[in-house]
């Protein structure tokens, strides 16, 4: 009988429970201790936690800006750079490139002298040697006229090649360009490397130093001797002669310090010097040069995991090896100095991308120029099926014109609307020319979707944080039209097939 009521007391206990825990979870009652979450952690989860309107990428992207170590590997450095420029570089750095980042480390000849010797020991490869014609290895006033015209061809497509490739994006010359921050000044080149150097280095970077910012352009034979040729050559690479005006009076400056370079000839008599090279040796360790750069023999004190690229392909591939994010920005990795990529497969129509990747056209007339990297349709075709499927935002943006295109009556009144707004002091569109501080909208309907285009007038810093273009408050009827006359513009309309 008791084990009867026991078996009830049970069950109208278990009823109970059943009863009253929804109540408590529904109203959040706490049977025991609170617990309580360390605001670091709430930070934390803030700081990294991937934005709701972001995709899940199917890898993870390489930021070329957090890479570990700086400074380029020195295992080969004696390849690249003569001993004399070597030498006045470690003496004082910004004397030399005036963007250097290295600093001075306040060392003396002697000092420099035995970490020299100690860095061509790190050699680990011979230089390979290029064959070239005979007249491109003598000095102008040494050409006959049929060598100078055999030189100047070369020359000239040389110069092509590097205005394509857009080297003064990243590159200072004598203080000039280099936008993007990211590469020496390049103002007195020719006074560091030798023309076998530069073909082998521009023919693939990333064999030289795996974590350089600087693109593989896949140039061919033709292009590489073409633009060694303009950098040996070309005045704006060698060291400017000042010239003093006659009568000119200079006012009188304190006299620089003579610095004491190593000449090739003795470097020649010591560079196998055993006791130099440990004293070299000694100082790199002191002057803790391991931490920006990798060097071989030392690397223990400060090891760096490398990373595996060899199975990369495809659009991860790409990115590596094109280096895109250098310039470009992807959920919150990579440059800001060109377009942020994060939801490219919302805004840009795939056929205008696929073109532009393999044949890039100037959008931007004062700056943002992309260089012509040589992809190959392949290259093209995979990067815009990872564009399509991956950066995209998961907000769903709307379409005014979904049915079809816009009528004639809406074109001409966004037309009549951007004249109003005096849209064209920053843009020029058409035939009809325009400012040049924003992109050139000839063509603006092949390469943004309408949906993106009407996202961005709505707001065109939520759009692109960066933008310096108004928001003007347009209402639903004048954002429409503004958008049909701006999806109006394609390649067809404006005279070009």
């Amino acid at each position: 009988m008791r084990l009867r009521s026991l078996v009830s007391l049970q069950k109208v206990w278990f009823f109970i429970v059943l009863a009253v825990l929804p109540w408590a979870i529904f109203t959040n009652v706490s049977f025991g201790q609170e617990r309580k979450i360390d605001s670091m952690f709430l930070d934390l989860d803030k700081k990294y936690r991937m934005p709701g309107e972001w995709t899940m990428l199917p890898f993870e992207l390489e930021d070329p800006y957090k890479r570990v170590k700086n400074g380029p590997p020195l295992a080969n450095i004696i390849n690249k750079a003569n001993v004399e420029w070597i030498s006045r570089w470690i003496a004082n750095p910004k004397k030399v490139v005036p963007n250097a980042k290295m600093p001075n480390l306040g060392l003396d000849f002697e000092e420099i002298k035995a970490v020299i010797v100690f860095l061509s020991s790190l050699k680990e490869k011979e230089l390979p040697q290029i064959t070239w014609d005979a007249f491109l290895l003598k000095k102008e006033d040494e050409l006959s006229d049929d060598e100078y015209d055999k030189m100047e061809k070369v020359f000239n497509n040389g110069k092509g090649v590097w205005g394509r490739a857009r080297c003064t994006i990243c590159h200072p010359i004598k203080g000039a360009g280099g936008n993007v921050g990211v590469g020496p000044d390049l103002g007195e080149i020719t006074t560091k490397i030798n023309r076998n150097w530069l073909y082998d280095w521009l023919g693939n970077t990333k064999s030289h130093f795996p974590d350089t910012m600087m693109a593989q352009f896949r140039f061919n034979d033709t292009d590489l001797r073409g633009i060694v040729e303009f950098v040996m050559r070309d005045t704006q690479f060698v060291p400017e002669e000042k010239e003093e005006e006659a009568g000119e009076v200079k006012e009188a400056k304190p006299a620089e310090p003579v610095v004491q370079i190593l000449t090739e000839k003795e470097f020649s008599s010591i560079r196998k010097d055993i006791a130099l090279i440990e004293k070299g040796k000694d100082i790199v360790e002191r002057a803790r040069c391991f931490v920006c750069h990798d060097i071989k023999g030392i690397s223990e004190l400060m090891p760096v995991v490398e990373k595996k690229r060899d199975g990369l392909a495809g659009f991860e591939k790409i990115l590596y090896e094109i280096r895109c994010l250098s310039c470009h920005r992807i959920q919150n990795k990579g440059g800001t100095y060109a377009p942020n990529l994060t939801i490219a497969g919302t805004k840009i129509h795939m056929n205008w991308e696929k073109g532009f990747l393999m044949s890039p056209d100037i959008i931007r007339p004062l700056s943002q120029q992309m260089p012509k990297f040589n992809l190959t349709e392949d290259d093209a075709k995979a990067a815009i099926e990872y564009i399509e499927k991956n950066l995209h935002t998961k907000e769903t943006l709307t379409n005014p014109f979904e049915g079809g295109a816009p009528s004639a009556a809406v074109v001409a009144a966004g037309e009549k609307l951007f004249y109003e707004k005096g849209c064209n002091t920053c843009h020029a569109e058409g035939t009809k020319g325009g400012g040049v501080v924003g992109p050139n909208l000839q063509t603006v309907g092949d390469r943004l979707q309408p949906a993106y285009i009407l996202y961005h007038l709505k707001n065109p810093q939520q759009a692109n944080p960066q933008a310096v273009e108004p928001t003007f408050g347009l209402s639903d009827e004048e954002l429409k039209s503004l958008v049909g006359f701006l999806a109006d513009h394609v390649q067809k309309k404006e005279g070009k097939e």
